[in-house]
């Protein structure tokens, strides 16, 4: 089974495990791989927002979700990046699904991909593999009402109000209801 790593990092000729385990309970560090070529395409995003709803479904079928308008094209017009295909030396291991694995030893690149435009990609990769694709316009009011209000626990859980970031001016930008949302909260308490 061939394997995808994606990064912006050119030249790459291991991937080594630099990242912390998902799993509270893990103490060494991983690196991280997906059999799901839309996926990795993902995390050639803006790290300083970190923001990603592109994803697999435990049958590793791609799904794309738009939590405002025009999220991928946003997020991904114009971005670029590196996707290594490495093959499973024995050392890759299902981590939280079927499409989230991962090695705590290094992993031979096999091929690098130098993807000049991710949003377009994405597109493509849409097409070509039937991902299920549900944008924000197709949300019913009930659907993005529960997200405005995820996205408002999301930025209260992280304390974005009260840091200047990348991350909390994306999302002041594109979750503003949420922002206001949270605001409202804070009001009349220490913040």
């Amino acid at each position: 089974m061939m394997f995808y790593h994606a990064s912006n990092i050119e030249g790459l000729k291991k991937i080594l495990p630099l990242s912390e385990s998902k799993n509270k309970e893990e103490k060494d560090k991983v690196a991280y791989f997906t059999p799901v070529r839309l996926y990795a395409l993902s995390y050639l995003r803006d790290m300083d927002v970190n923001h990603v709803t592109i994803g697999a479904d435990d049958n590793n079928m791609p799904e794309c979700l738009e939590f405002f308008p025009d999220q991928l094209r946003i997020m991904y017009q114009g971005r670029s990046g590196y996707l290594y295909t490495c093959e499973n030396n024995g050392n890759i291991t299902v981590a939280q699904s079927a499409s989230i694995w991962s090695s705590k030893e290094a992993v031979n690149v096999v091929n690098v991909e130098f993807i000049d435009n991710v949003y377009e990609h994405i597109l493509l990769e849409i097409a070509a593999t039937n991902a299920r694709f549900v944008s924000y316009e197709s949300l019913s009011e009930k659907t993005k009402q529960e997200y405005i209000v995820n996205m408002k626990d999301f930025i209260l859980e992280r304390n974005l109000l009260k840091i200047d970031s990348a991350q909390s001016r994306f999302w002041a930008q594109y979750y503003p209801e949420a922002w206001r949302m949270a605001q409202a909260t804070t009001v009349g308490k220490y913040v």
